[in-house]
């Protein structure tokens, strides 16, 4: 297992309710290992909790396209917002 991509799901999110989730969502073509991380105390970009996609598939060709995949399909269970991590890296804040 050579690739990973994360998705990194709303603070709104229980960590029971991610692991459910995950556990309930079928892994994407090339993934062989979701894996849940949700004990940060701080918050990356408002998530507390991330889902780091382990397996065989291109990680530069299918990565973005499997992480923001996966991010919509946890989003829609759990309802509250998932990102792939590359696009929350690549969002322009305002300045507060």
């Amino acid at each position: 297992m050579d690739a990973f991509v994360s998705v990194y799901v709303d603070m709104g999110a229980r960590a029971d309710d991610v692991r459910a989730a995950v556990d309930a969502l079928p892994l994407p073509s090339g993934v062989v290992e979701a894996k849940v991380y949700g004990e940060a105390v701080t918050d990356t970009f408002g998530c507390r909790m991330a889902v780091d996609l382990t397996g065989t598939f291109d990680e530069k060709v299918d990565g973005l396209t499997i992480a923001r995949g996966y991010a919509a399909e946890l989003s829609a269970v759990l309802g509250v917002p998932a990102f792939a991590f590359y696009d929350l890296l690549r969002r322009d804040y305002p300045a507060s």
